[in-house]
């Protein structure tokens, strides 16, 4: 009866997974929603016995071998090869999208009154883009080839390779119960170990097994194999702590090198779609239905600045990266679409029981109103950028231009070798040292802060005053960094100055040198303020449940030392 019963829930998955994904194309919908909504039917109206597997195993199982066979046919379609000529400026784009975005999420979740590790789940599964939908609509588009298309799927290579990184964290979250700096620190170090291993392993004998399996001219044969490899590294990955779809993912960046990597490709993606299908309608049948009632007014929040978040952080992101206005904010219009991976970090959580159950209808809400709203949003991009260029001041225009002249002599400064660029590397150097002093500080602080309510009774203090010493302490550690910091955004400014003007032509006057000059530094200022500011979210949340005078002093005392700086 058991395995009678597992073969009519298949039945029945695959059948309604059939409808959906047939109305919903006809309706030019992405498929995600479709399957979505055919689980959630599954699972609340229509079978009532196969509602009542829902919290079986079985279910569960089903979704987590989808999600396995996704992570390694991503890894197999842009393969180690991809991913490492991507560009640090990809890099750069990512790490600033993600890293604001997991902020911006982990403060949202403490808003809405969340456990930090509720809002710590929230943030990573903002922070991450769905890689199936937007490169199948770029594809459609005809858009996967031009200049932002590219810069998307590389900003996607990053976010997916993070979200590994993620999936990895966040089991080791569940596993343990918490996770302190000790536990990241033995995670990324088992994570780089296992990612060294496996790509050591697929250069040395991965090339001799697929000479091999080839030489028999069988599909059948190279998708066994394929799929052994997956599953097995999924496993090792397992066992070492690791979340099973990094070991698919790595194994399939490796085989995605490989010269049978386009007949791998092409044979596993009838494999992978309908296992997309199953984890996807498994994931729906997993969502309570009177949660999502209940729990609609925060979906419909963390959707508008899941939306906005994403397109701002990657706009500034790719512009900083060297990208001219019009081209970054296209791109990050094709950016606010969350998917696979944050319904799979939601429900590592969930499995594991660390998070409330609200949080599976939350995303799932916030994944139907983005894949309704992408298209849109992406279709009118074009017409987005023209209208805002059409309505910028030339005064507006001109700061964007000074700032991409100022951003283009830093890249080329780079490029040649003189006294001037050996000043340039030790200014940027210094900057970027003490910028990561500072954020250590600030991270150093929040979590001090989790110990001040015991440290406020143990010494008898009030709360509000322990709260202010402790941030008078992170902002008094903070002042050298920011002084050493001020001067040599100085003299990086003026090296650049020179640079860029020996170039791109003289100035016609020293006021023109002067006001350029203002303009670069003053607007560096405000990058690396949003920067920290962004990055402290967290510290001041929390100082505000300190009492109503730890916020108000401490900015007093930040001001009464921008004063004291700004006499000197």
């Amino acid at each position: 009866m058991e395995e009678f019963s597992l073969i009519k829930e298949f039945a029945v998955i695959m059948a309604v997974a059939g409808t959906a994904l047939l109305l919903f194309r006809r309706m030019g919908q992405p498929a995600i929603l479709g399957y979505l909504l055919a689980g959630l039917l599954i699972g609340h109206f229509t079978l009532s016995d196969v509602s009542e597997t829902q919290e079986t195993t079985t279910i569960r199982q089903l979704a987590d071998l989808g999600l396995v066979i996704l992570l390694f046919a991503l890894g197999l379609e842009f393969g180690w090869e991809r991913i490492r000529q991507i560009g640090l400026s990809v890099v750069f784009i990512g790490l600033i999208e993600i890293t604001f975005m997991i902020a911006l999420g982990y403060e949202i979740g403490l808003l809405f009154g969340w456990t930090s590790t509720e809002a710590i789940f929230l943030g990573s599964a903002l922070s991450i883009s769905s890689s199936g939908i937007l490169v199948k609509v770029l594809r459609d588009e005809g858009k996967l080839h031009t200049p932002y298309g590219r810069l998307i799927v590389g900003i996607l290579v990053v976010e997916d390779f993070a979200a590994v990184i993620l999936l990895s964290f966040l089991s080791a979250m569940v596993s343990s119960g918490t996770a302190d700096l000790g536990d990241i620190g033995l995670l990324v170090g088992k994570l780089g170990l296992f990612s060294i291993c496996a790509l050591i392993f697929g250069a040395i004998f991965l090339p001799r097994l697929i000479k091999y399996v080839t030489a028999f001219h069988s599909k059948e044969i190279l998708l066994v194999v394929s799929l052994a490899m997956c599953f097995g590294l999924a496993l090792v990955a397992h066992a070492l702590g690791i979340s099973p779809g990094a070991g698919a993912f790595l194994i399939g960046t490796v085989l995605g090198d490989s010269e049978e990597s386009e007949n791998i490709l092409e044979i596993m993606t009838p494999v992978r779609d309908m296992f997309a299908g199953l984890f996807f309608v498994s994931i729906g049948m997993l969502v309570n239905v009177s949660d999502i009632v209940k729990f609609i007014g925060p979906a419909l929040i963390v959707t508008t600045v899941f939306i906005f978040g994403k397109i701002i952080a990657t706009a500034i992101g790719a512009f900083f990266a060297g990208h001219d206005g019009k081209s970054a904010l296209t791109a990050a219009m094709g950016m606010p679409q969350i998917g696979e991976f944050s319904l799979a970090m939601i429900k590592v959580g969930a499995d594991g029981g660390v998070i409330g159950s609200f949080l599976y209808p939350t995303i799932s809400v916030v994944t139907a109103a983005t894949s309704f709203l992408y298209p849109y949003i992406f279709r009118s991009a074009d017409a987005f950028v023209h209208f805002l260029d059409a309505r910028f001041s030339k005064l507006f225009k001109h700061y964007l231009a000074t700032l991409e002249l100022w951003l283009t002599a830093l890249r080329e400064s780079f490029s040649v070798k003189n006294e001037a660029t050996k000043r340039l590397r030790r200014e940027v150097r210094k900057i970027l040292i003490n910028l990561g002093v500072m954020m250590v500080l600030i991270a150093a602080g929040t979590i001090a802060l989790r110990f001040g309510e015991e440290l406020s009774g143990a010494i008898g203090v009030r709360k509000d005053l322990v709260g202010f010493a402790m941030a008078g302490a992170v902002i008094a550690l903070c002042a050298p960094p920011i002084i050493v910091m001020w001067k040599g955004l100085r003299s990086m400014t003026d090296i650049l100055l020179e640079s860029a003007f020996k170039k791109f032509g003289t100035l016609s006057s020293q006021r023109e040198k002067k006001y350029l000059r203002i303009v670069l530094i003053e607007s560096t200022h405000i990058a690396i303020v949003a920067l920290l500011g962004v990055w402290a979210l967290p510290f001041i949340s929390q100082l505000l449940f300190f009492g109503e005078r730890s916020v108000p002093l401490s900015l007093l005392l930040l001001a009464g030392l921008v004063a004291m700086r700004a006499r000197t």
